[in-house]
């Protein structure tokens, strides 16, 4: 019995020994790893946009969104020409056809469509290329 104390006492050391090494690794890693950065949101204010279906009846899209960026440089730009942002997402919106918007995949397609529409042409002379990374719906409905 004195003998599985000593034992256990001894792996028990040896055990607190190895953890009190071992964080002392762990802190260097802690150090190097990266930092983590909060993420880029450009909010853009509602549109309520009359549209027009298929059949010739007429529609009411609303929707609200956000653009996820990968930099401040590309969250300036966009905030600077909000106008200019506005105008272009407004006219690609009257263009879509109401009736595919109410699908998850018409709404997929539809965010990559505003995201060229930003793209190209540049807002701006000796702009660099924005970093779009994704579009979020705030607000959607087709009435």
């Amino acid at each position: 019995m004195v003998g599985l104390v000593v034992l256990s006492v001894g792996a028990a050391g040896v055990a607190v020994y190895l953890a009190w090494q071992s964080g002392n690794g762990l802190d260097g890693a802690r150090e190097t790893a990266p930092e983590r950065r909060a993420p880029i949101f450009v909010k853009i204010d509602p549109f309520t946009i009359n549209m027009t279906n298929a059949r010739g009846a007429s529609r009411l899209l609303y929707v609200g969104m956000s653009f996820k960026v990968g930099n401040e440089e590309t969250r300036d730009i966009l905030t600077d020409h909000m106008p200019q942002v506005r105008s272009r997402l407004l006219m690609r919106l009257s263009d879509e056809p109401v009736d595919e918007l109410t699908s998850g995949e018409g709404k997929r397609q539809l965010a990559e469509k505003l995201m060229a529409t930003l793209k190209e042409p540049p807002l701006t002379e000796h702009q660099p290329e924005l970093e779009l990374k994704e579009v979020l719906f705030t607000e959607f409905i087709v009435q």
